[in-house]
């Protein structure tokens, strides 16, 4: 399995306990960039195009060294990556719960989609995984 996380150190262990808790322990690679799937996206700026690319890379080389058959997109609540990326403009600026959600689940389905083409491109069949952890470390599936 491969597992995308985001950078913030409030939630190291959580995400640790999380993936213990799915009876993981040692069984997967881990990816983390700013952002988790907005990040992996290359965070929708010219700046951070190559992350992209990184990402990809890092998907290709757990699939061809450890035959990973599942990703895990692991967001959390309350993302300054996102707050960085997205800008004033964007949707998870407004405050809301609901409307923070939305923004995590936009990001994590194009992501979801966009490995699965990677998937089939390359013959490697993946499932995608979406979660979202609240900073308590309460998992909720996106």
């Amino acid at each position: 399995m491969l597992l995308v996380t985001c950078m913030d150190l409030r939630l190291l262990d959580e995400v640790t306990q999380f993936m213990d808790h799915d009876g993981l322990v040692n069984r997967y690679d881990h990816v983390t960039l700013a952002g988790a799937a907005l990040g992996a996206l290359g965070g929708c700026q010219k700046d951070h195009k190559h992350w992209k690319r990184m990402f990809f890379d890092h998907l290709r080389l757990a699939y061809e060294l450890h035959h990973i058959k599942d990703v895990y997109i692991v967001e959390h609540r309350d993302c300054g990556a996102y707050r960085e990326f997205l800008g004033d403009d964007g949707d998870f600026h407004n405050g809301c719960a609901k409307a923070e959600l939305r923004c995590h689940r936009k990001y994590t389905r194009l992501l979801a989609k966009k490995i699965k083409r990677w998937g089939e491109k390359h013959d490697a069949p993946l499932d995608v995984h979406s979660f979202l952890m609240d900073l308590r470390g309460r998992v909720t599936k996106l």
